[in-house]
This record gives C-alpha cells, sequence and structure tokens, in this order.
C-alpha cells in the first residue's frame, strides 16, 4: 500500500461514514470548485491533493491500523474519498456528480431555522402562519415544512385547549402527527411530527384536523434557497456571530421577522435578540431610512425570542427597514467554573464575605451570605456588570457536586436599573456545615449592533 493511501485509511478509521463524506467531499473538492474542473487544469488539481494530504498528516494518529479496515463500513468511506480524487482527475462526468454532491441552504419560515438540503431535494413551506378562529380563542398554524427528510409543523394557541396530536390529508391519504414539545403558560405552543415509522410524502397542500376543525387546504410553496446564508436574507457579523433576518408581510401594515444565528462554537445559543430585554439598553428597535422608528406589535401568542413583528410608518415609510439589535443575550451551556465552598452560618446569621471566581473569563464575587432557614441561604453576588464592554455577565446556573445538571434558581436584582448585584435564594440540607457549587452556563450580553436592512418584497 501506498504511504498516501495507508494515510487516507489512518484517517478515515477516526471519522464515521457521514463525517468522512461531507468533509472529504464537500469540503475539499466543492468549495473550492464551484465550476468543473478541466482535465487540463493540472495544478488546480494537485493543489488540491496536495491540500487534503497535508490535512490528513494533521488527523492522523500514532495507533497501529485496526483489524477492521477491511470492513464493509470502511469500503464505504473508502469510496467516498477516492471520489475526490476521481472527480477531481476528470474520471467521471463533472457536472452531474457536482451537481448531485452540492448543499443548498433553504430557509423555513414559521420554524425560524437554515437547513441544508441536497440540491433538488423536494420541499414545501408554509409561506406565512394561518390564524384559525376556535371558539372564543385562536389557533395559529405557525410553520409548517415537508420534505422527504422529515416533516415538522408548529402551533401555536390562545384560549383553545392544548393539542396533543392530530391528523393531517396530504395528497388524498391521512397521517399523524404527535407532540414533540409542547409548553404552556396559559397560552401554548407545540411542535409536532409523523406518528413514529410513519413516511409523509411531501405536498404543495395539506389539511389538518384539529380538535373537531378542518383547517385547510393549505397551500405550501418551495422554500427560499441559497449557497450561503448571507444570500437568503439579510445579515451582518458583530464578533463572530452572525445574525440573518428573514421579513414576511402578514398584513398590509404588519411584517414578521425571524432572526437565524450563526454562532462560533456548538455549545452557545442565543436567548435573547432584545425584544423583551433583560436591561434597558439591549432593547432592538426596526427604523426607516430617514430614522423613524416602526412600532413593535406584542402579539396575543406567545413568541419565540427570534420572532417578532412591526407595524410599518404612515405611508409606508422611507425604505429600508432596518433592524438594529444593540445586543444578544447569548448563553454557554458547555462552561463551568471551577468548585466554590463557602462555611455556612447558623439560621438567622448573616455576614459579609469575599469570595471571588471566575465563569468563562467574567469576575463573579460574592459578598454576603446569609442562612434564612434550616434549607435556604440568601447570596449576594456582585457580577461586574459594564455594558461597555464586548461581553458583560448578566446571570448563570448553578452545578451542585456530583450533579450532571445544572440547576436553576431564584434569585432578584438588587440594581435593577443596572443588574450590577443579584440576590440568589438556594435550597440546602438541614445538617449542612459548607455551601459548595460550581457556577456554569453563563448567560452574558454581546455588544452589537447588528443593523439588518430587511429585504421586503
Amino acid at each position: 500500500m501506498k504511504d498516501e493511501e495507508k494515510l487516507i485509511y489512518e484517517w478515515m478509521d477516526n471519522l464515521d461514514a457521514d463525517r468522512a463524506e461531507l468533509e472529504q467531499l464537500e469540503t475539499e473538492y466543492i468549495a473550492h470548485h464551484s465550476d468543473p474542473i478541466r482535465a487540463v487544469d493540472t495544478s488546480a488539481i494537485a493543489r488540491v491533493k496536495t491540500r487534503t494530504l497535508a490535512r490528513l498528516r494533521l488527523e492522523q494518529t500514532d495507533t497501529a491500523l485496526p483489524k477492521r479496515l477491511r470492513s464493509p463500513r470502511r469500503r464505504v468511506i473508502a469510496a467516498a474519498v477516492a471520489a475526490v480524487l476521481i472527480v477531481a482527475l476528470g474520471a467521471s462526468s463533472i457536472p452531474s456528480v457536482q451537481a448531485e454532491l452540492k448543499k443548498v441552504l433553504q430557509y423555513v419560515p414559521g420554524i425560524g431555522t437554515v437547513q441544508e438540503a441536497a440540491q433538488g431535494q423536494q420541499t414545501f413551506v408554509l409561506e406565512k402562519p394561518h390564524v384559525h378562529k376556535l371558539g372564543e380563542g385562536m389557533l395559529m398554524i405557525d410553520g409548517i415544512v415537508l420534505q422527504s427528510g422529515g416533516t415538522m409543523i408548529k402551533l401555536r394557541g390562545v384560549q383553545t385547549p392544548e393539542v396533543t396530536g392530530f391528523k393531517a390529508e396530504i395528497n388524498g391519504s391521512t397521517y399523524a402527527f404527535t407532540s414533540a414539545m409542547r409548553a404552556s403558560s396559559g397560552d401554548w405552543y407545540g411542535t409536532y411530527v409523523p406518528a413514529k415509522g410513519v413516511k409523509v410524502p411531501t405536498s404543495p397542500a395539506i389539511t389538518l384536523h384539529i380538535n373537531g376543525a378542518v383547517i385547510g387546504p393549505l397551500a405550501l410553496v418551495a422554500p427560499r434557497t441559497a449557497e450561503s446564508l448571507e444570500h437568503l436574507g439579510s445579515s451582518d457579523v458583530q464578533q463572530d456571530i452572525r445574525v440573518t433576518a428573514f421579513p414576511t408581510r402578514i398584513t398590509d401594515q404588519h411584517i414578521r421577522v425571524q432572526l437565524v444565528p450563526k454562532l462560533p462554537q456548538s455549545g452557545l445559543s442565543v436567548q435573547s435578540y432584545g425584544v423583551s430585554p433583560s436591561v434597558p439598553e439591549a432593547s432592538l428597535y426596526v427604523e426607516d431610512a430617514s430614522g423613524g422608528r416602526a412600532e413593535l406589535v406584542k402579539s396575543e401568542l406567545m413568541t419565540y425570542p427570534s420572532d417578532f413583528q412591526f407595524q410599518e410608518l404612515p405611508a409606508g415609510g422611507a425604505l429600508p427597514y432596518t433592524v438594529v439589535i444593540p445586543y444578544l443575550e447569548v448563553s454557554d451551556r458547555d462552561e463551568i467554573s471551577s468548585k466554590i465552598s463557602i462555611p455556612l452560618p447558623q439560621v438567622g446569621i448573616e455576614r459579609s464575605i469575599d469570595v471571588q471566581t471566575a465563569l468563562d473569563g467574567f469576575p463573579v464575587r460574592f459578598t454576603r451570605l446569609g442562612r434564612v432557614s434550616e434549607t435556604s441561604v440568601i447570596l449576594d453576588v456582585d457580577l461586574g456588570y459594564k455594558p461597555s464592554e464586548p461581553r458583560s455577565l448578566l446571570s448563570f446556573r448553578i452545578r451542585y457536586p456530583n450533579s450532571e445538571y445544572n440547576n436553576s434558581f431564584s434569585w432578584n436584582n438588587i440594581s435593577p436599573t443596572t443588574a450590577v448585584m443579584k440576590s440568589l435564594r438556594l435550597e440546602i440540607a438541614p445538617d449542612q456545615s459548607v455551601l459548595a457549587f460550581s457556577l456554569a452556563e453563563p448567560h452574558y450580553l454581546v455588544r452589537g449592533p447588528w443593523k439588518l436592512p430587511l429585504q421586503l418584497e
């Protein structure tokens, strides 16, 4: 076996088949060659091969090759990686192979996501939310996506019973949907998927049968697609976080905007875009080209952090409208501090303390501890909040020793206007003499602003 081939096999055995195909075929070839390679372009072929092998050398291990090298899985991956060299050498029909392997991004309205799909994959989505009156309440069909790789429907309700399941009529056949996730605080919203083992076909129309109501047929359309996120909607990048805005005209006066983030780490998520900000200076707003601010519409239905509506200014305003996000509230579910141990006082005793730690680079200082009862303590903390900094810590969760989960807790802002100090209330055991915990999952503000001119049709 040649050294180059051996190197490829060593690297492949540290990847699953999907990663091998995705990283080798798409990253090494398609990302660098959007046009078919000509047989005479030998210098380009050499660059692809050199770049691929250089990458493999960086990722190779020192362990001996296991006996499973000649398994069927290895042959599949080997064929995938070999395809890179075959394609690069012009040994197959380049245009057809490229079209088959190339991926496109597609925006799913209502669902509020951008997903990658194979080029040519048939997908249908609900372009605008549909509201259906049910007695004194209403049911919103928030989003629908039908595609060969999976089907999802999102519902929201006001003054209506929660929907645990329903049926959908597609292409003359009926399919059962069950709740994958529901949340409620009076009003409710939920995500629904086909019953286990049920395959739902794609179609440009769907009729829903929910709690005795027949809703539809609802017309579905093909989603907007592009090769890059910024070409799907208006995008801006600040501090390595990209936010893209997708507007939809709901009525002549109301425009709905869904925001989709692209974050630099897998553990990060956006908790707030400033529609309902944690601190006043973080409020999102919409302005027209002359600086006039549009009114944000407070929906009667529960809203998602990335979803809001605004009312156009008189006479339509001076286009374009621009969404301005001064700050994002971001959380990091993977971050955790070292353990903190603080001796507990007797019941009814409180004292000043000075216990310092850090969470994801943010300094945290505990300043007061009091034992309210045998099973409860209060703990004051200074987060060193500074909105002028690129990032400012807002809150966190607690991880107790030997726990695998981050715990929430009750707290009050001692200084609500600046969010500098918080008073935490934590539960303890009656015989506990030391309060021990770690800080986990920081929530912090990331300073912008992100400015997103809306592309209205």
